[in-house]
């Protein structure tokens, strides 16, 4: 669609709130300091000023002392979502159940509103984080001129804490689970030690009561030796192998996990898909742990995808690290879900242990390495491993 001109415009049509970038202004003189590059004139500095707050990549937004967007840049629009208009209020500008609106009305009404996170979801596009900060505008006298709204994306800044809150829970867990096995672990070998002797003593006995008392403190001693496996397989899970780590090609290391559950795709009538970008570097890793992991995500696939799916494998270079990931069309993750996947025992299965996602996630980090997940109800999830590369 052709541009119209300034005069072909509806004047009373809302106008873009983004604000423009003005053409450059002339270089100062060689010698000049700071302050001599600075315009003398105040049209000049207007535009400098509006040029700056365009390429901000922090949203910035102006509200009038009337509650109506007066200014807006591109990172304001792109974080929304949706551009602002000059003269639109907050309510037309975001939807009603947004969690952005109450903060936004409580701002222009005067409170204060500082580092302010808020989870929102976009349609069609993940979850994030958003940080809502409202600045007060006044003039030299004290009277209000409006409000000044900052937006900026901190998902990656939560998907750090959560995960060194997983690690820090992980670690904490292994304290406990060390103390567990001593604490119970004794007891349980001195009990099962007493049943033994005790089951001589009946058998020695004799007697119809020494048969069925035997066949008892059998069936007590076997459930013994249970419940100190269960302590035992605590105590491995909580306190993660040490590595041995080694030169690895992650695009045969995925080649090999393809080969592996093929034949059950191919049984389930799934589309399993492998891509290896040409000259993926090596990385360090301890291969079985590794595989272990990618073998539990791409469990998770076959899980939530149905028959007739489609799911993939791909590895790929980014700069000095090494992604692997999975991705499925599945059901996909509700967002509610979303930030517990990585909670231990959380499970939305049937016949699910909540350990899946967790331990693929501790032998993650022990590789130096990040897993994040992105998902879309009803569309699918992708599962990525971001891994150093080898040097």
């Amino acid at each position: 669609m052709p541009a119209s001109s300034p005069a072909d415009r509806d004047p009373a049509a809302p106008t873009p709130a983004s604000a423009s970038a003005p053409s450059p202004a002339a270089a100062p003189a060689p010698g000049a300091g700071v302050a001599g590059a600075l315009p003398s004139d105040a049209s000049t500095a207007a535009s400098v000023t509006a040029h700056v707050v365009c390429s901000l990549r922090v949203g910035v937004a102006v509200f009038g002392p009337d509650g109506l967007v007066c200014l807006a840049n591109p990172a304001c629009s792109r974080l929304l979502g949706r551009e602002l208009t000059v003269g639109a209020p907050p309510e037309q500008v975001l939807a009603a159940d947004d969690p952005l609106l109450p903060l936004v009305r409580q701002a222009l009404a005067g409170a204060a509103v500082t580092a302010q996170d808020v989870h929102r979801h976009r349609p069609g596009s993940p979850c994030c984080w958003l940080r809502l900060e409202a600045t007060p505008l006044l003039d030299p006298t004290g009277t209000p001129l409006g409000t000044m709204l900052t937006l900026e994306d901190v998902s990656e800044l939560k998907q750090g804490e959560r995960h060194m809150w997983q690690v820090e829970k992980m670690s904490a867990l292994g304290r406990l689970a060390a103390s567990l096995a001593h604490e119970v672990g004794n007891p349980l070998s001195a009990i099962d030690i007493q049943l033994q002797l005790l089951e001589e003593d009946v058998a020695a006995a004799g007697g119809d009561l020494a048969a069925t008392a035997s066949r008892r403190l059998h069936i007590a001693r076997t459930e013994m030796r249970r419940l100190d496996n269960i302590v035992r397989s605590f105590l491995r899970f909580s306190r993660p192998p040490e590595l041995r780590l080694k030169r690895v090609n992650p695009g045969e290391l995925l080649g090999d996990i393809y080969a592996l559950v093929e034949p059950e795709a191919r049984e389930r009538h799934l589309s399993l898909k492998l891509e290896v970008a040409p000259d993926v570097p090596s990385i360090q890793a301890d291969e079985n742990q590794l595989s272990q992991a990618l073998l539990n995500l791409l469990i998770n696939a076959f899980q939530a995808t149905p028959d007739g799916g489609r799911i993939g494998l791909a590895c790929q270079a980014a700069g000095d690290e090494v992604v692997l990931t999975i991705w499925d069309e599945g059901h996909g993750i509700p967002a509610a879900d979303l930030e517990r996947v990585f909670e231990l025992y959380y499970t939305t299965k049937d016949e699910g242990t909540g350990l899946g996602l967790s331990i693929a996630q501790r032998i993650v980090h022990q590789h130096g390495g990040v897993l994040s997940v992105d998902s879309v109800e009803g569309q699918g999830t992708q599962v990525s491993v971001r891994l150093p590369a080898a040097r």
